[in-house]
């Protein structure tokens, strides 16, 4: 039984958002086995999926303590790591890639994403686009997984152009009225 870092409760299995983890009656922590934080992600919103996790982005911005706590499910010493400018420290073993979020943090994350997301130009959106379009033409296994983030990007990109070119949004509008 995997014992809660912070507290030493034995954890529980819980679902969140469809997605089956490990957590804390007590603390309300939460321990993410490799891969299952970004279920929930997805989960919890699909046009984040193209999105990565991000801990690297702003290395000013972030500290790793190299010796927090120890990771419920093989024992080894987890990395805290900052989460941007959210305040979410993010507990990350190296050894078996599981991930403890603090009660309440997975949320934040969440937030942080879409406003990354909300905040993005047109011409990041292009960017984006040509680098998830250099992934889907080097996909070997998740082609699938790959051409639903090029049309999640491309539908972002098309609602920011819309968005920031309000006399073009029009001039659709009108051409689309008289056939739709």
């Amino acid at each position: 039984m995997m014992k809660c870092p912070k507290c030493q409760v034995d954890l529980r299995t819980a679902e969140l958002l469809g997605v089956k983890i490990d957590a804390c009656p007590s603390c309300g922590g939460s321990f993410f086995d490799r891969n299952e934080l970004r279920q929930a992600r997805n989960q919890a919103d699909s046009d984040l999926a193209w999105m990565e996790f991000n801990l690297w982005k702003e290395t000013d911005s972030f500290h790793v303590a190299r010796e927090s706590i120890s990771c419920p499910s093989c024992g080894e010493k987890m990395a805290t790591i900052g989460y941007a400018d959210t305040g979410v420290q993010i507990d990350y073993c190296r050894e078996c890639g599981g991930i403890w979020l603090d009660s309440g943090e997975f949320p934040r994350i969440i937030s942080s994403l879409e406003e990354d997301m909300d905040s993005m130009t047109a011409s990041d959106y292009m960017k984006e686009s040509i680098r998830e379009m250099e992934e889907l033409i080097s996909a070997d296994e998740n082609f699938g997984e790959e051409w639903k983030h090029f049309k999640t990007v491309l539908k972002l990109l098309e609602y920011r152009v819309l968005a920031e070119h309000r006399t073009l949004a029009r001039i659709i509008e009108n051409f689309r009225s008289p056939f739709g």
